[in-house]
Protein backbone atom coordinates (compact mmCIF):
# COMPACT_ATOMS: atom_id res chain seq x y z
CA UNK A 1 0.00 0.00 0.00
CA UNK A 2 2.75 2.49 0.93
CA UNK A 3 4.70 1.71 -2.25
CA UNK A 4 1.59 2.18 -4.44
CA UNK A 5 0.78 5.43 -2.62
CA UNK A 6 4.28 6.73 -3.19
CA UNK A 7 4.14 5.86 -6.95
CA UNK A 8 0.86 7.69 -7.60
CA UNK A 9 2.31 11.24 -7.62
CA UNK A 10 4.99 10.10 -10.14
CA UNK A 11 2.37 8.53 -12.40
CA UNK A 12 0.24 11.65 -12.29
CA UNK A 13 3.20 13.75 -13.22
CA UNK A 14 3.89 11.48 -16.22
CA UNK A 15 0.28 11.72 -17.34
CA UNK A 16 0.40 15.50 -17.02
CA UNK A 17 3.57 15.51 -19.13
CA UNK A 18 1.96 13.37 -21.80
CA UNK A 19 -1.14 15.61 -21.85
CA UNK A 20 1.05 18.72 -22.08
CA UNK A 21 3.01 17.22 -24.98
CA UNK A 22 -0.21 16.26 -26.69
CA UNK A 23 -1.60 19.79 -26.33
CA UNK A 24 1.62 21.25 -27.69
CA UNK A 25 1.58 18.82 -30.69
CA UNK A 26 -2.08 19.39 -31.52
CA UNK A 27 -1.71 21.99 -34.22
CA UNK A 28 -4.57 23.10 -36.43
CA UNK A 29 -3.39 20.80 -39.24
CA UNK A 30 -3.28 17.72 -37.05
CA UNK A 31 -6.64 18.57 -35.49
CA UNK A 32 -8.14 18.85 -38.98
CA UNK A 33 -6.65 15.50 -40.06
CA UNK A 34 -7.90 13.77 -36.92
CA UNK A 35 -11.35 15.26 -37.42
CA UNK A 36 -11.42 14.17 -41.06
CA UNK A 37 -10.30 10.66 -40.16
CA UNK A 38 -12.94 10.42 -37.45
CA UNK A 39 -15.60 11.65 -39.87
CA UNK A 40 -14.57 9.11 -42.50
CA UNK A 41 -14.59 6.38 -39.87
CA UNK A 42 -18.06 7.31 -38.73
CA UNK A 43 -19.24 7.45 -42.36
CA UNK A 44 -17.77 4.00 -42.98
CA UNK A 45 -19.45 2.62 -39.89
CA UNK A 46 -22.74 4.14 -41.01
CA UNK A 47 -22.41 2.57 -44.51
CA UNK A 48 -21.59 -0.82 -43.00
CA UNK A 49 -24.59 -0.57 -40.74
CA UNK A 50 -26.92 0.42 -43.56
CA UNK A 51 -25.67 -2.20 -46.06
CA UNK A 52 -25.95 -5.02 -43.58
CA UNK A 53 -22.26 -5.86 -43.97
CA UNK A 54 -22.15 -6.72 -40.31
CA UNK A 55 -23.92 -9.99 -41.11
CA UNK A 56 -21.00 -10.95 -43.38
CA UNK A 57 -18.39 -10.55 -40.66
CA UNK A 58 -18.86 -14.16 -39.36
CA UNK A 59 -18.48 -15.47 -42.92
CA UNK A 60 -15.36 -13.40 -43.44
CA UNK A 61 -13.97 -14.69 -40.16
CA UNK A 62 -14.69 -18.26 -41.26
CA UNK A 63 -13.01 -17.64 -44.64
CA UNK A 64 -9.97 -16.25 -42.84
CA UNK A 65 -9.81 -19.33 -40.60
CA UNK A 66 -10.14 -21.73 -43.56
CA UNK A 67 -7.71 -19.84 -45.77
CA UNK A 68 -10.42 -19.19 -48.40
CA UNK A 69 -9.92 -15.46 -48.19
CA UNK A 70 -6.27 -15.88 -49.17
CA UNK A 71 -7.32 -18.01 -52.12
CA UNK A 72 -9.79 -15.32 -53.21
CA UNK A 73 -7.00 -12.77 -52.99
CA UNK A 74 -4.71 -14.98 -55.08
CA UNK A 75 -7.48 -15.47 -57.65
CA UNK A 76 -8.02 -11.72 -57.78
CA UNK A 77 -4.29 -11.23 -58.37
CA UNK A 78 -4.33 -13.79 -61.20
CA UNK A 79 -7.34 -12.07 -62.73
CA UNK A 80 -5.60 -8.72 -62.42
CA UNK A 81 -2.45 -10.07 -64.07
CA UNK A 82 -4.49 -11.58 -66.90
CA UNK A 83 -6.37 -8.30 -67.34
CA UNK A 84 -3.08 -6.40 -67.50
CA UNK A 85 -1.67 -8.87 -70.06
CA UNK A 86 -4.76 -8.72 -72.27
CA UNK A 87 -3.78 -6.31 -75.00
CA UNK A 88 -6.11 -5.26 -77.79
CA UNK A 89 -4.43 -7.74 -80.16
CA UNK A 90 -4.91 -10.63 -77.74
CA UNK A 91 -8.52 -9.65 -77.14
CA UNK A 92 -9.05 -9.60 -80.91
CA UNK A 93 -7.48 -13.04 -81.29
CA UNK A 94 -9.61 -14.48 -78.48
CA UNK A 95 -12.72 -12.96 -80.03
CA UNK A 96 -11.80 -14.43 -83.45
CA UNK A 97 -11.16 -17.85 -81.87
CA UNK A 98 -14.47 -17.75 -80.03
CA UNK A 99 -16.27 -16.68 -83.21
CA UNK A 100 -14.59 -19.47 -85.20
CA UNK A 101 -15.53 -22.01 -82.56
CA UNK A 102 -19.15 -20.94 -82.57
CA UNK A 103 -19.20 -21.00 -86.38
CA UNK A 104 -17.71 -24.52 -86.34
CA UNK A 105 -20.33 -25.70 -83.87
CA UNK A 106 -23.06 -24.20 -86.05
CA UNK A 107 -21.72 -25.96 -89.16
CA UNK A 108 -21.47 -29.26 -87.28
CA UNK A 109 -25.04 -28.86 -86.10
CA UNK A 110 -26.34 -28.02 -89.56
CA UNK A 111 -24.43 -30.78 -91.38
CA UNK A 112 -25.60 -33.47 -88.97
CA UNK A 113 -22.04 -34.48 -88.14
CA UNK A 114 -23.12 -35.57 -84.68
CA UNK A 115 -24.65 -38.65 -86.32
CA UNK A 116 -21.14 -39.79 -87.29
CA UNK A 117 -19.80 -39.55 -83.73
CA UNK A 118 -20.66 -43.19 -82.82
CA UNK A 119 -18.88 -44.40 -85.96
CA UNK A 120 -15.87 -42.22 -85.21
CA UNK A 121 -15.84 -43.55 -81.65
CA UNK A 122 -15.74 -47.14 -82.92
CA UNK A 123 -12.98 -46.25 -85.39
CA UNK A 124 -10.91 -44.75 -82.59
CA UNK A 125 -11.51 -47.74 -80.32
CA UNK A 126 -10.56 -50.24 -83.04
CA UNK A 127 -7.50 -48.28 -84.16
CA UNK A 128 -8.90 -47.69 -87.65
CA UNK A 129 -8.39 -43.94 -87.32
CA UNK A 130 -4.64 -44.50 -86.91
CA UNK A 131 -4.62 -46.76 -89.97
CA UNK A 132 -6.45 -44.11 -91.99
CA UNK A 133 -3.93 -41.53 -90.83
CA UNK A 134 -1.03 -43.78 -91.88
CA UNK A 135 -2.72 -44.40 -95.24
CA UNK A 136 -3.11 -40.65 -95.70
CA UNK A 137 0.60 -40.20 -94.89
CA UNK A 138 1.52 -42.86 -97.47
CA UNK A 139 -0.72 -41.18 -100.05
CA UNK A 140 0.82 -37.81 -99.26
CA UNK A 141 4.35 -39.19 -99.57
CA UNK A 142 3.45 -40.83 -102.88
CA UNK A 143 1.92 -37.57 -104.10
CA UNK A 144 5.06 -35.66 -103.13
CA UNK A 145 7.23 -38.22 -104.94
CA UNK A 146 5.14 -38.13 -108.12
CA UNK A 147 7.32 -35.99 -110.33
CA UNK A 148 6.45 -35.18 -113.94
CA UNK A 149 8.82 -37.89 -115.20
CA UNK A 150 7.22 -40.60 -113.04
CA UNK A 151 3.73 -39.49 -114.05
CA UNK A 152 4.77 -39.69 -117.70
CA UNK A 153 6.17 -43.20 -117.24
CA UNK A 154 3.04 -44.40 -115.46
CA UNK A 155 0.84 -42.94 -118.16
CA UNK A 156 2.97 -44.61 -120.85
CA UNK A 157 2.86 -47.96 -119.04
CA UNK A 158 -0.92 -47.74 -118.62
CA UNK A 159 -1.32 -46.85 -122.30
CA UNK A 160 0.85 -49.79 -123.40
CA UNK A 161 -1.08 -52.13 -121.10
CA UNK A 162 -4.41 -51.05 -122.56
CA UNK A 163 -3.01 -51.39 -126.07
CA UNK A 164 -1.80 -54.93 -125.27
CA UNK A 165 -5.22 -55.88 -123.91
CA UNK A 166 -6.86 -54.50 -127.04
CA UNK A 167 -4.50 -56.52 -129.26
CA UNK A 168 -5.17 -59.68 -127.25
CA UNK A 169 -8.89 -59.10 -127.58
CA UNK A 170 -8.65 -58.57 -131.31
CA UNK A 171 -6.16 -61.41 -131.86
CA UNK A 172 -8.38 -64.16 -130.54
CA UNK A 173 -7.57 -64.15 -126.84
CA UNK A 174 -11.16 -65.15 -126.19
CA UNK A 175 -10.76 -68.28 -128.31
CA UNK A 176 -7.51 -69.06 -126.53
CA UNK A 177 -9.30 -68.86 -123.20
CA UNK A 178 -12.04 -71.18 -124.51
CA UNK A 179 -9.41 -73.70 -125.68
CA UNK A 180 -7.71 -73.61 -122.26
CA UNK A 181 -11.12 -74.13 -120.61
CA UNK A 182 -11.76 -77.18 -122.82
CA UNK A 183 -8.32 -78.58 -122.04
CA UNK A 184 -8.96 -78.08 -118.34
CA UNK A 185 -12.34 -79.80 -118.57
CA UNK A 186 -10.89 -82.81 -120.41
CA UNK A 187 -7.86 -83.10 -118.12
CA UNK A 188 -5.41 -82.50 -120.96
CA UNK A 189 -4.13 -79.30 -119.40
CA UNK A 190 -3.10 -81.18 -116.28
CA UNK A 191 -1.24 -83.76 -118.36
CA UNK A 192 0.51 -81.02 -120.30
CA UNK A 193 1.53 -79.38 -117.04
CA UNK A 194 2.89 -82.74 -115.78
CA UNK A 195 4.87 -83.35 -119.00
CA UNK A 196 6.14 -79.81 -119.29
CA UNK A 197 9.29 -80.27 -117.08
CA UNK A 198 10.34 -83.35 -119.07
CA UNK A 199 9.66 -81.47 -122.30
CA UNK A 200 11.90 -78.62 -121.13
CA UNK A 201 14.67 -81.13 -120.36
CA UNK A 202 14.26 -82.64 -123.83
CA UNK A 203 14.51 -79.18 -125.37
CA UNK A 204 17.80 -78.73 -123.55
CA UNK A 205 18.98 -82.01 -124.99
CA UNK A 206 17.90 -81.02 -128.51
CA UNK A 207 19.64 -77.70 -128.13
CA UNK A 208 22.80 -79.45 -126.97
CA UNK A 209 22.58 -81.86 -129.94
CA UNK A 210 22.27 -79.05 -132.45
CA UNK A 211 25.12 -77.16 -130.81
CA UNK A 212 27.29 -80.29 -130.90
CA UNK A 213 26.50 -80.80 -134.61
CA UNK A 214 27.47 -77.23 -135.37
CA UNK A 215 30.73 -77.56 -133.42
CA UNK A 216 31.51 -80.88 -135.14
CA UNK A 217 30.93 -79.34 -138.58
CA UNK A 218 33.33 -76.51 -137.83
CA UNK A 219 35.93 -78.92 -136.43
CA UNK A 220 35.66 -81.23 -139.47
CA UNK A 221 36.06 -78.32 -141.81
CA UNK A 222 39.11 -77.11 -139.91
CA UNK A 223 40.78 -80.56 -139.74
CA UNK A 224 40.27 -81.42 -143.39
CA UNK A 225 43.05 -83.88 -144.56
CA UNK A 226 43.96 -85.79 -147.70
CA UNK A 227 42.14 -89.04 -148.44
CA UNK A 228 43.61 -92.47 -148.84
CA UNK A 229 43.81 -95.88 -147.27
CA UNK A 230 46.42 -94.78 -144.76
CA UNK A 231 44.30 -91.87 -143.58
CA UNK A 232 41.28 -94.17 -143.41
CA UNK A 233 43.25 -96.68 -141.35
CA UNK A 234 44.46 -94.03 -138.91
CA UNK A 235 40.94 -92.69 -138.46
CA UNK A 236 39.50 -96.16 -137.82
CA UNK A 237 42.23 -97.02 -135.32
CA UNK A 238 41.62 -93.78 -133.39
CA UNK A 239 39.86 -94.59 -130.03
CA UNK A 240 37.64 -91.50 -130.34
CA UNK A 241 36.43 -92.71 -133.76
CA UNK A 242 35.61 -96.10 -132.33
CA UNK A 243 33.69 -94.51 -129.41
CA UNK A 244 31.79 -92.36 -131.86
CA UNK A 245 30.88 -95.34 -134.00
CA UNK A 246 29.70 -97.28 -130.94
CA UNK A 247 27.58 -94.30 -129.90
CA UNK A 248 26.02 -94.01 -133.37
CA UNK A 249 25.32 -97.76 -133.48
CA UNK A 250 23.69 -97.64 -130.05
CA UNK A 251 21.66 -94.59 -131.08
CA UNK A 252 20.47 -96.25 -134.26
CA UNK A 253 19.57 -99.42 -132.40
CA UNK A 254 17.50 -97.62 -129.76
CA UNK A 255 15.73 -95.49 -132.39
CA UNK A 256 14.91 -98.60 -134.40
CA UNK A 257 13.56 -100.39 -131.33
CA UNK A 258 11.49 -97.39 -130.27
CA UNK A 259 9.88 -96.58 -133.58
CA UNK A 260 9.62 -100.16 -134.90
CA UNK A 261 6.99 -100.90 -132.18
CA UNK A 262 4.71 -98.12 -133.44
CA UNK A 263 1.86 -99.33 -135.72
Amino acid sequence: MNTETKDVPGTLEELEGIATAARDAMTDDIVGRVAGTAADAMDLVDQVNRSGLARAIPLLAQMVDNGDLQRVVNLARIYGSAEDALTEEMVGRIADAAGGGLSLLDQVQRSGLEKALPTLTRLVADGDIERLAQLARVYGAAQDAMSEEIVGRLAEAASEGLSLLDRLNRGGAGRLVEMLAKLEASGSLERVAALLPAFVDRLDMVGGLLESMETAAKQADAERTKGGIVAMYRMLTDPRTQETLRFMLALGQHMHERYARRP
